[in-house]
């Protein structure tokens, strides 16, 4: 399974239903299928993401601060590792 951008499926069949033009899909049809499309739900919740990624560091850091001085650099990496996936995922992904 892949996600698709759901604005742009909706674009395109908004596209291809043009009364006004050549349609592939008949109007009905791409109106159902817009209609569908607004009522799935996301499969990606960016602040649950965020806020697992967040709990996941506070424990990182929590286990840096009582490891060792030989497993910091491996806590150290693993805490960069979910700042950087949480500074992506703010953004909006990676250009």
């Amino acid at each position: 399974m892949r996600l698709v951008d759901a604005d742009k499926l909706y674009d395109w069949i908004k596209a291809e239903c043009n009364p006004y033009g050549k349609p592939t899909i008949d109007f009905e049809s791409g109106k159902r299928m817009i209609d569908i499309i607004k009522l799935m739900p996301t499969t990606f919740c960016k602040e649950k993401v965020i806020e697992e990624l967040n709990y996941r560091c506070k424990n990182v850091e929590e286990a840096y601060n009582k490891s060792d001085l030989h497993l910091k650099n491996e806590f150290y990496g693993k805490l960069c590792a979910y700042k950087n996936a949480i500074d992506i995922i703010e953004k909006g992904g990676i250009e």
